[in-house]
């Protein structure tokens, strides 16, 4: 391990130890906000955004805390789609700008896989975002889909997006750390890879989906899979 890996293992354990402190001191405001004006705020759209963006804060904060414990991983069986609309609404600022473009319609039949939850939250947020960032780049009627897709051994998360799609010289360094293909100020180059690396921890993947993958959406420029296991190894 060299002094740069050294600095960031003792940095993120302080990092999160100390980001709690604040997100508490947030959630007793919020607290005393809602018992002092009571139903006069707690219906409005932008407190329930406010609400919403805490409660990511507090998702991932848990995630990384589990990446970085060497303890054994915990695990779960639960409903990939409920992890699918708790992304979408934490989004929801952002992907109300989409419109009709925006679709992340479920099947009947909901799928169950087996992990850690909010680590699967934290790969579908990333992977999610970086779509709508595409779409929006690439002008008013590019579209993104979320889906849910059931196999015998994984349950996958599709996000696919109608941007520029990814020159393929780059696509082999898009999960290296600090790499990133958006502009100066707008991409710290560590969200897919974190996203994978927690994934992989449970056992799960996050991987550029190949065109020639049958299950990929012909119209998407770029497609990207969070895969959970199905059931324990």
């Amino acid at each position: 391990m060299n002094d740069a890996d050294e600095d960031l293992a003792l940095l993120a354990p302080g990092l999160i130890h100390e980001l709690r402190h604040p997100l508490l001191g947030i959630k007793g405001g919020m607290e005393l906000v809602e018992w002092k004006l009571g139903s006069a705020i707690a219906g409005l759209e932008e407190w329930k955004l406010i609400q919403r963006q805490v409660q990511r804060m507090e998702e991932f904060l848990h995630s990384y805390q589990a990446l970085l414990s060497s303890g054994k991983p915990a695990s779960s069986f639960f409903v990939v789609e409920e992890v699918v609309d708790q992304a979408v609404e934490l989004l929801a600022f952002r992907l109300k700008r989409l419109g009709k473009r925006f679709d992340a319609s479920h099947g009947s039949m909901t799928k169950v896989a087996w992990g850690e939850p909010s680590a699967a939250l934290h790969a579908v947020v990333n992977v999610l975002v970086n779509a709508v960032d595409a779409a929006e780049e690439a002008g008013e009627s590019a579209r993104v889909q979320v889906r849910v897709v059931g196999g015998p051994t994984n349950i996958e998360v599709r996000v696919s997006d109608e941007g520029r799609g990814v020159p393929r010289e780059l696509r082999r360094r898009l999960f290296e750390p600090r790499f990133t293909t958006k502009e100066p100020g707008k991409g710290t180059g560590l969200g897919l890879h974190i996203a994978r690396t927690m994934m992989r921890k449970y056992g799960g993947a996050v991987r550029l989906v190949d065109e020639g993958d049958p299950a990929r959406l012909s119209w998407a420029k770029t497609e990207f899979t969070v895969e959970i296991p199905a059931r324990p190894d």
